[in-house]
């Protein structure tokens, strides 16, 4: 008996506090990005991610997404948590920072994927009346393992490469 009497509070609770609050709908953005990394690997990387966000406020939103991701011909799926913050009231042009994190997978058999933190800073434009496009500038560092290997007449070396990029991004998306 006390359990379905906690549980008709939980849910008269619920429903009051939806009633208190306005209606809270889902956004998503999709997002392409390269830059130029400092260090090793010194190749061009590039990110496409999808993310899903849900507001908190008017201006905070968080959000999940994942991708993909080009590191040094290594292919990369990351899984990310993402934190929005809307510097301004929404406008026509609104300023944002935004920070994701999370754990990147290499689906290929001879690397294996690690940590991945993404801040950025960017503004957000209005193109038509539920569709905003956004360009953000930030940074990106990603950790990784692939094996290596090396053969000669002689010998044949493997060997594990543990690698950390760190690149200045630069991010264009859609927001709908």
């Amino acid at each position: 008996m006390k359990q379905i009497i906690f549980i008709a509070t939980l849910t008269f609770l619920v429903f009051i506090a939806n009633g208190q609050t306005e209606k809270k709908h889902f956004s998503y953005a999709v997002t392409l990005g390269t830059g130029a990394t400092f260090g090793t690997p010194s190749t061009l990387p590039f990110s496409l991610q999808g993310i899903g966000y849900y507001p908190l406020s008017k201006r905070f939103n968080i959000g999940a997404g994942t991708g993909l991701s080009v590191c040094d011909r290594v292919v990369l799926i990351p899984l990310f948590g993402d934190l929005k913050f809307d510097l301004t009231r929404p406008r026509k042009f609104t300023p944002y920072v935004e920070c994701s994190a999370g754990y990147a997978f290499a689906p290929a058999r001879d690397a294996n994927g690690g940590f991945c933190v993404n801040p950025s800073v960017g503004i957000k434009f209005t193109l038509l009346q539920k569709v905003r496009m956004l360009v953000a500038v930030g940074y990106e560092s990603q950790s990784l393992k692939r094996r290596k290997d090396y053969s000669d007449p002689y010998f044949r070396y493997e060997f594990e490469e543990r690698l950390n990029r760190h690149s200045a991004l630069f991010k264009i998306g859609v927001v709908f």
